[in-house]
């Protein structure tokens, strides 16, 4: 314990001391003068898509029927999935803006384009939904497709949805799509 001591008392006593000390006042100064980030969105209220399995470890997201194959790489708007893996996918609506302290319904649209077939590969829950709802106080609101099993046994199939919005939230220029491909 003495050695210790004295160590750090001649420490204290050499010129290294001093540059350490000016070292951690100028970094002091330097940070404290940083303006306070607002990240506050202070626009209007929309609506957009989120991929919440973006990011998760693979191992989890292959557990739950969720493809991590590189040729199905996740983006902000597509995600891939296996059908007789995965049960029941969630598309997860978001209000950006304040939250309401009434329930919202969000119209959505499943494109002409998509090669998937609602009652062949996927059931929207409830049956044959346009319509998501974003509970009061809330918000996120989760659109439901229920696969159906054996329904793609080769290659793969695609839902593509676009959000309308309501008649008081319009949807994100930059997330109102979203595709969900079925394989097998």
């Amino acid at each position: 314990m003495a050695y210790l001591k004295t160590l750090i008392i001649n420490f204290m006593r050499t010129k290294y001391f001093s540059v350490y000390l000016l070292a951690i006042a100028v970094t002091t100064i330097a940070v404290s003068c940083f303006p306070k980030d607002d990240v506050l969105y202070t626009g209007p209220s929309i609506v957009e898509f989120k991929n919440y399995t973006l990011g998760q470890l693979s191992a989890n997201l292959t557990t739950k029927g969720v493809s991590t194959a590189a040729a199905d790489a996740q983006t902000d708007s597509t995600r891939a999935v296996r059908v007789n893996l995965r049960v029941t996918d969630t598309v997860l609506v978001q209000l950006v803006g304040p939250q309401r302290s009434t329930d919202i319904s969000i119209d959505f649209s499943v494109r002409s384009t998509s090669t998937a077939i609602e009652g062949t590969h996927f059931n929207f829950r409830p049956a044959g939904a346009r319509t998501v709802t974003i509970p009061a106080n809330s918000s996120v609101g989760y659109i439901l497709l229920d696969m159906v099993p054996n329904s793609v046994t080769s290659g793969s199939v695609r839902v593509q949805m676009d959000l309308l919005g309501s008649s008081s939230i319009l949807p994100s220029k930059n997330y109102h799509a979203f595709f969900v491909t079925i394989k097998p």
